[in-house]
């Protein structure tokens, strides 16, 4: 009797363990997907900056 016991707490252990083993790889995914959007964000933002920047020197020279 002992022995089926230890077996089904096995058998019932390892999806759980399979379940947490893709949940923490999923987290890590999650973690650096938002670094790269973090990233390419703080990009579009400088691109942003610039662009306005440059048009406003355009349009100092175009009245000069």
């Amino acid at each position: 009797m002992m022995l089926t016991e230890d077996l089904n707490r096995v058998r019932n252990a390892f999806p759980k363990r399979k379940e947490t083993e893709r949940l923490i790889l999923e987290s890590k995914l999650v973690k650096e997907l938002n670094g790269l959007i973090k990233k390419l964000n703080d990009e579009v933002d400088a691109l942003t900056k610039q662009k306005i920047y440059l048009q406003s020197k355009l349009k100092e020279n175009k009245k000069t």
